[in-house]
Protein backbone atom coordinates (compact mmCIF):
# COMPACT_ATOMS: atom_id res chain seq x y z
CA UNK A 1 0.00 0.00 0.00
CA UNK A 2 1.09 3.56 -0.66
CA UNK A 3 -0.08 6.72 1.13
CA UNK A 4 0.68 9.60 -1.20
CA UNK A 5 -0.46 12.79 -2.87
CA UNK A 6 -3.02 12.32 -5.69
CA UNK A 7 -0.50 12.45 -8.56
CA UNK A 8 1.81 9.85 -6.99
CA UNK A 9 -1.20 7.71 -6.03
CA UNK A 10 -2.25 7.62 -9.68
CA UNK A 11 1.17 6.28 -10.66
CA UNK A 12 0.92 3.51 -8.05
CA UNK A 13 -2.61 2.61 -9.11
CA UNK A 14 -1.50 2.36 -12.73
CA UNK A 15 1.11 -0.14 -11.53
CA UNK A 16 -1.60 -2.16 -9.73
CA UNK A 17 -0.63 -1.07 -6.22
CA UNK A 18 -3.28 0.06 -3.74
CA UNK A 19 -2.84 3.76 -2.97
CA UNK A 20 -4.55 6.24 -0.67
CA UNK A 21 -4.60 9.86 -1.85
CA UNK A 22 -4.00 12.48 0.82
CA UNK A 23 -5.15 15.99 -0.01
CA UNK A 24 -5.20 17.65 3.42
CA UNK A 25 -2.53 17.14 6.08
CA UNK A 26 -5.21 16.11 8.57
CA UNK A 27 -6.03 13.01 6.49
CA UNK A 28 -2.55 11.50 6.81
CA UNK A 29 -2.75 10.27 10.41
CA UNK A 30 -6.09 8.55 9.86
CA UNK A 31 -4.79 6.81 6.72
CA UNK A 32 -1.63 5.65 8.53
CA UNK A 33 -3.59 4.32 11.49
CA UNK A 34 -6.01 2.49 9.19
CA UNK A 35 -3.11 0.87 7.33
CA UNK A 36 -1.49 -0.14 10.64
CA UNK A 37 -4.70 -1.90 11.76
CA UNK A 38 -4.86 -4.01 8.58
CA UNK A 39 -3.78 -7.53 9.62
CA UNK A 40 -2.05 -8.38 6.32
CA UNK A 41 -0.16 -5.11 5.86
CA UNK A 42 3.61 -5.56 5.90
CA UNK A 43 4.94 -2.42 4.20
CA UNK A 44 3.37 0.99 3.77
CA UNK A 45 5.07 3.38 1.37
CA UNK A 46 4.62 7.01 2.46
CA UNK A 47 5.80 10.00 0.46
CA UNK A 48 8.35 12.17 2.23
CA UNK A 49 6.13 15.23 2.35
CA UNK A 50 3.26 13.32 3.94
CA UNK A 51 5.64 11.54 6.33
CA UNK A 52 7.10 14.89 7.37
CA UNK A 53 3.60 16.14 8.25
CA UNK A 54 2.69 12.93 10.10
CA UNK A 55 6.00 12.16 11.85
CA UNK A 56 4.40 11.91 15.27
CA UNK A 57 1.86 9.32 14.10
CA UNK A 58 4.48 7.27 12.24
CA UNK A 59 6.76 7.25 15.29
CA UNK A 60 3.89 6.23 17.58
CA UNK A 61 2.72 3.41 15.30
CA UNK A 62 6.27 2.16 14.72
CA UNK A 63 6.90 1.91 18.46
CA UNK A 64 3.57 0.20 19.18
CA UNK A 65 4.00 -2.64 16.66
CA UNK A 66 6.57 -4.30 14.44
CA UNK A 67 4.41 -4.23 11.31
CA UNK A 68 3.74 -2.57 9.05
CA UNK A 69 7.04 -0.95 8.19
CA UNK A 70 6.60 2.65 7.08
CA UNK A 71 9.02 3.41 4.26
CA UNK A 72 9.46 6.99 3.05
CA UNK A 73 9.72 7.52 -0.69
CA UNK A 74 9.94 10.61 -2.91
CA UNK A 75 6.78 11.80 -4.63
CA UNK A 76 6.42 12.83 -8.28
CA UNK A 77 8.12 16.16 -7.46
CA UNK A 78 11.30 14.36 -6.40
CA UNK A 79 13.10 13.86 -3.10
CA UNK A 80 13.28 16.52 -0.41
CA UNK A 81 16.57 17.06 1.35
CA UNK A 82 19.16 14.38 1.90
CA UNK A 83 17.65 10.94 2.31
CA UNK A 84 19.32 8.02 4.06
CA UNK A 85 20.59 5.27 1.80
CA UNK A 86 18.66 2.02 1.52
CA UNK A 87 21.24 0.37 3.77
CA UNK A 88 20.86 3.10 6.41
CA UNK A 89 17.07 2.75 6.29
CA UNK A 90 17.23 -1.03 6.68
CA UNK A 91 19.71 -0.71 9.57
CA UNK A 92 17.34 1.69 11.35
CA UNK A 93 14.44 -0.73 10.86
CA UNK A 94 16.48 -3.66 12.20
CA UNK A 95 17.47 -1.66 15.31
CA UNK A 96 13.81 -1.31 16.30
Amino acid sequence: MAITDPDTALAFRLAGIEAVSIIRKEEASAALEKAARHPDMGIVLVTERIARDAQKTIRKLSHERHLPLFIEIPDTKGPIGKRPSAAESMAAILRR
